[in-house]
């Protein structure tokens, strides 16, 4: 866009910045898909009317045919479940349409991209090798954001990793292992050392932190107890790792589990790398497509998700400084 507003700073986003955001970027994109979201609640209604009596009429066809009740209920009930995802198809499609375009426009007012799916996940398996992701047999990834904060590369995507189990009887099944977002964010400057946060392990912790490509990795005190209860910490470098790991880090680091509305973050400091892992629900989704699209709310929890792993960058970056002299 050739009038579109300079890049926006999501570390420091105030409710001005943001209304302007709105306004420009995001409402537009939701008031042009009003009324198609209008004409397929309808679609939904109608199909709906029309495919439950049909699931009704089928479980009662079983139990007059098969005097059998259990045999009934599966056959309407599987019948009333393609009946409404048929009735929603057209709604599904409107908000997969609805979320590459205001993402994309997210991602362009902070001087980012944003790619829904067919990309290569970013450091997975260097996040594998320091066991913040269990192992798994399949996986799938959505929601990619890339961008550069301050000379900071980052990248934000959405993981779902499941492991393969075999039943007694042979039987092959999946399990979810790990359902959430992984952010990589990359520096200019290396970090001295290793440094891994995880939550604390209780008696695990006596088995230590393990080495990481042949180092050792000894435990790190945090300054403030809160933390010391909620964290552990491993490294090679304990200055370094008393740097990183301030207090206003550890909140910010608190602050961004909770905006992405996640549990059980983890994180490692390496090379020029920060890595994260946070397991949560999906994210960056329109909500409810019965109530009307135009409403800063919605955009409101978006870019609040997005805004915490920038404020995570900026508080790195602050760190670096403090620890690491200019030509290092």
């Amino acid at each position: 866009m050739d009038d579109a507003p300079p890049s926006i700073d999501l570390a420091h986003l105030d409710d001005a910045t943001f209304q302007r955001l709105y306004n420009e970027r995001i409402e537009p994109c939701f008031a042009e898909n009003e009324t198609s979201r209008v004409a397929d609640v309808a679609t939904f209604r109608k199909r709906l009317w029309i495919g439950l009596p049909i699931a009704i009429a089928l479980g009662v066809v079983v139990l007059l045919w098969a005097q059998h009740l259990v045999a009934a209920l599966i056959t309407g009930g599987i019948a009333a479940l393609l009946a409404y995802g048929y009735a929603y198809a057209p709604l599904a499609a409107l908000s997969k349409k609805l979320k590459q375009e205001y993402c994309s426009a997210i991602a362009s007012a902070m001087g980012a991209t944003f790619q829904m799916g067919g990309f290569q996940p970013p450091a997975l398996q260097r996040l594998k090798d320091l066991r913040l992701i269990p192992d798994y047999a399949r996986s799938s990834f959505e929601d990619l954001f890339t961008g550069v904060h301050k000379g900071a590369q980052y990248e934000l995507y959405e993981a779902n990793l499941e492991q393969r189990h075999t039943d007694s009887k042979g039987r092959t099944y999946y399990s979810t292992v790990f359902r959430g977002q992984l952010i990589r964010m990359h520096f200019t400057r290396n970090f001295l050392g290793v440094t891994i946060v995880r939550r604390d392990a209780g008696v695990f912790n006596a088995f230590g932190g393990g080495t990481v490509d042949g180092k050792k990795l000894e435990r790190v005190g945090l300054e403030d107890p809160k933390f010391e209860k909620a964290f552990e910490v491993w490294g090679n470098d304990q200055v370094e790792a008393r740097y990183l790991l301030h207090p206003v880090m550890m909140e910010h680091l608190l602050g961004l589990e909770t905006g992405l509305k996640g549990k059980k973050l983890r994180c490692a400091f390496e090379n020029g790398d920060v890595l994260v892992a946070v397991e949560g629900g999906n994210l960056f989704e329109p909500g409810d497509m019965f109530t009307p699209l135009v409403d800063p709310a919605r955009a409101r929890r978006i870019v609040d998700e997005i805004a915490g792993v920038v404020r995570v960058l900026d508080q790195v970056l602050t760190a670096q400084t403090l620890r690491l002299p200019p030509s290092a």
